[in-house]
């Protein structure tokens, strides 16, 4: 198989290697900061209801469409 490549093709592949590797180890060796971030939610759900106590006869049909 031959492959025939273009000296414009061929430098702009190095370029592009070049570029990935840096920022491969320019992400690897930047400073990690050890501090933590604070963040507030809601910490009691509200949970739906399922079932109620009643002495009446009926039925529903409900659609629950929280997966």
């Amino acid at each position: 198989m031959l492959i025939l490549l273009k000296k414009e093709k061929i430098i702009s592949y190095l370029i592009t290697i070049c570029i990935i590797i840096m920022l491969f180890v320019a992400g690897n060796f930047m400073p990690v900061e050890n501090e933590t971030m604070q963040t507030s939610a809601k910490t009691s759900k509200d949970l739906p209801i399922y079932s109620v106590e009643t002495n009446e006869n009926k039925v529903a049909l409900t659609i629950n469409c929280a997966w």
